[in-house]
């Protein structure tokens, strides 16, 4: 006799239903005994990073790249496992709504890190506002729920703002969160002070980390020569980084010119290169690979990066100028002002102030002995932003202390 055919259907069901809930918290608990006893020798000196890769290519994903490529790592035998976050190779608008490819991605990372996460003794996470306040949540969850120190490193200089704007409940959780990490990174110095002042974080567990540049992009130290007009926009190729100012202060300028290089907003595709079809001294010039940026730059005379995208930290293009030996024109907004002193490494206007722009192209024409000592400071300036002072003399030793 079938004894299971006795049993009244909804009492199977019930049953059923037990049956899987048990399994999925003896699934659980033997991940976390697996995450804190299992395999330590292996994860003693491996590190998860999770961060987003090209594509596209743009600040936050080069930056990644460039912190999982370092050889610094070596140095303290550490190796990384590296889990993409990127949501593809399209360029995002800021505030763009989450669609169900966001929450797909969310549960592929998150499945990801449960996978990884035994073999390695710590987390890095390279992460946006949004994603810290979303799908960071449960990372830094999961992961110090298995006996993990986090380490994370937000992008640009909004993330203070983000708390501020974040409700007062959802506000109540991440500020937990983010309590338990072990050191976050913040870009700027100024963000940094923000998040102490503001009482967001104890000061012993913030540090300022910059962007850098990887070894190999420091060249030649290029001639001194006179301005000749020649600008270039490096970047992801938007209306919030200022490409249609530029557009408006030297299309059909006789003397100056502008370059543009980088992936374009599909949202601003048409009417961008509408704009610059306009003017003969304008034209886009494609993209340029992660590491390029400063063997390109070194043909211009200036960059122009007249942004007022709002999360704008310390962005690379500015230091990869700088290590080519050129000036730059950017606009007085958020943490520029902390690597651009007005006068000394370039020139700074308010945002969307195409006619400043014009104005300081005329300055450096008219001023030579400005122009040359610009270039000399710039190219002495961004040796504080070398690979080996920023992640081999800030965050891998704080990585590596937290593995011993």
């Amino acid at each position: 006799m079938d004894l299971e055919k006795t049993v009244p259907k909804n009492e199977r069901g019930e049953r059923e239903k037990r049956e899987k809930h048990h399994i999925y918290i003896l699934i659980v608990a033997q991940t976390v005994c697996l995450c804190q006893y299992g395999e330590i020798g292996m994860g003693k000196k491996r590190v998860l990073l999770l961060g987003p890769f090209p594509p596209p290519i743009g600040g936050d994903t080069v930056l990644t790249l460039n912190v999982s490529r370092s050889r610094y790592w070596n140095d303290y035998g550490i190796t990384l496992d590296c889990i993409d976050t990127s949501p593809g190779d399209r360029v995002r608008v800021p505030h763009e709504a989450l669609t169900s490819k966001d929450v797909m991605r969310g549960a592929r990372i998150f499945l990801e890190l449960v996978a990884k996460l035994p073999r390695c003794g710590a987390v890095l996470l390279f992460a946006n506002n949004r994603f810290v306040v979303t799908a960071g949540l449960p990372i830094i969850a999961w992961s110090r729920l298995c006996g993990r120190p986090v380490f994370l490193k937000t992008f640009g200089a909004y993330f203070a703002r983000q708390l501020r704007d974040t409700p007062k409940s959802r506000r109540k959780l991440v500020l937990a969160l983010l309590a338990r990490t072990a050191c976050m990174f913040p870009e700027t110095k100024a963000l940094e002070r923000s998040l102490v002042e503001e009482g967001w974080l104890p000061g012993e567990r913030v540090r300022a980390l910059p962007n850098f540049l990887r070894e190999g992009s420091f060249g030649e130290a290029r001639a001194p020569r006179r301005f000749s007009g020649r600008c270039v926009f490096f970047g992801q190729i938007k209306r919030e980084k200022g490409v249609f100012d530029i557009i408006e202060a030297l299309g059909g300028t006789a003397g100056a010119s502008c370059d543009f290089y980088g992936p374009i907003l599909p949202r601003d595709h048409e009417s961008f290169l509408g704009g610059v079809a306009k003017h003969a001294n304008l034209a886009y010039r494609g993209t340029v690979e992660p590491g390029g940026v400063s063997r390109v730059a070194a043909a211009y005379d200036v960059l122009l990066l007249p942004t007022y995208h709002e999360s704008e930290g310390y962005p690379a293009v500015i230091l990869e100028a700088y290590a080519a030996g050129i000036p730059v024109i950017a606009t007085n907004w958020l943490g520029l002002p902390e690597i651009v002193e007005d006068g000394v490494q370039g020139i700074l206007v308010p945002v969307r102030s195409p006619d400043k722009i014009r104005e300081a192209v005329d300055t450096l024409f008219a001023d030579a002995r400005l122009y040359e000592s610009m270039c000399v400071n710039a190219r002495a300036f961004v040796n504080a932003f070398s690979e080996r002072v920023v992640l081999s003399g800030i965050l891998i030793p704080l990585v590596a202390r937290a593995l011993r």
